[in-house]
């Protein structure tokens, strides 16, 4: 018969090293599985530093007493996530700095918390994205983060937090926006939506884009957004043709070099022909 799976959940004092104060942590003991589990602790929130690459600038003072009193009537339903340093019983915060932030307004000294040694930057973002949504600045620059910081592709950042290439570069798109304008923006997320920014960053040209958020600020809806927007996007099909045509000519010329030992006159008098042509074309 297997090993009886067993969990215990009393607080022990671990030992550390000599002059330093034992740290409390709660043992998970699960006989039969394998050494390799995350580890469940009872962190002191003191010896618990920020975490840098948090994705999430902007917390709600309002929606951090609702958590927290939810978690003083029903308890911590999920623990934070965290990881060792190199200072002995320190930690750095990966995912749950609301949780974190919560318990500390509760006044409580401790919080549950999984050790991971996963990339603290990826699980950050999937964390916040899978329970209560960025807005959409720190969003576009938590993707961002994972692209630039991090060697991940456009993709692999989209497939990150479940999001396909195009709406990816969508959301990116925000941080092309000025500075002031995604500033407003975070300081009353609930003012214009995430949709209107969007609709925004696709508005070329400052002066047309502060005109709208302008007018966003006040009211305009999605709909009227798109209604208004200037019509400055270029005609796609001359670009098709001319990118077509080159390509084509350019293979052509390549045929015609592997045969130009069998080119006659008639041939250079078409080709010199051709370059008039081209000529013409270019205005020289």
């Amino acid at each position: 018969m297997p090993p009886k799976l067993q969990r215990t959940t009393r607080t022990q004092m671990m030992a550390g090293p000599a002059g330093r104060e034992a740290i409390p942590e709660v043992s998970t003991s699960l006989h039969g599985l394998s050494g390799v589990l995350p580890r469940l602790v009872e962190a002191d929130v003191d010896r618990i530093g920020t975490n840098p690459d948090q994705p999430r600038t902007v917390f709600d003072e309002q929606a951090l007493r609702t958590l927290a009193e939810s978690i003083e009537r029903h308890g911590l339903q999920q623990p934070i996530l965290v990881r060792e340093t190199e200072e002995f019983g320190q930690y750095r915060l990966v995912a749950g700095e609301r949780r974190l932030r919560a318990h500390r307004m509760l006044g409580r000294s401790t919080i549950p918390a999984i050790i991971t040694k996963g990339r603290p930057e990826e699980i950050a973002l999937i964390e916040n994205v899978q329970r209560v949504d960025l807005d959409a600045v720190d969003l576009a620059r938590g993707l961002k983060a994972l692209i630039d910081n991090y060697g991940f592709s456009q993709v692999e950042a989209g497939a990150a937090v479940g999001l396909s290439d195009s709406e990816t570069s969508r959301r990116l798109s925000v941080l092309a926006l000025p500075s002031d304008i995604l500033a407003e923006y975070q300081a009353a997320p609930d003012a214009v939506s995430r949709s209107a920014l969007y609709e925004l960053a696709a508005v070329e040209g400052e002066k047309a884009q502060r005109a709208l958020w302008a007018q966003a600020k006040d009211g305009m809806t999605v709909r009227e957004m798109r209604a208004a927007k200037p019509r400055t996007r270029p005609n796609l099909e001359p670009m098709r043709v001319l990118g077509t045509s080159l390509n084509r000519i350019g293979k052509d010329i390549e045929a015609m070099r592997a045969v130009r030992s069998a080119m006659v006159s008639e041939h250079h008098e078409r080709l010199r022909e051709l370059r008039r042509q081209i000529d013409d074309l270019l205005g020289e």
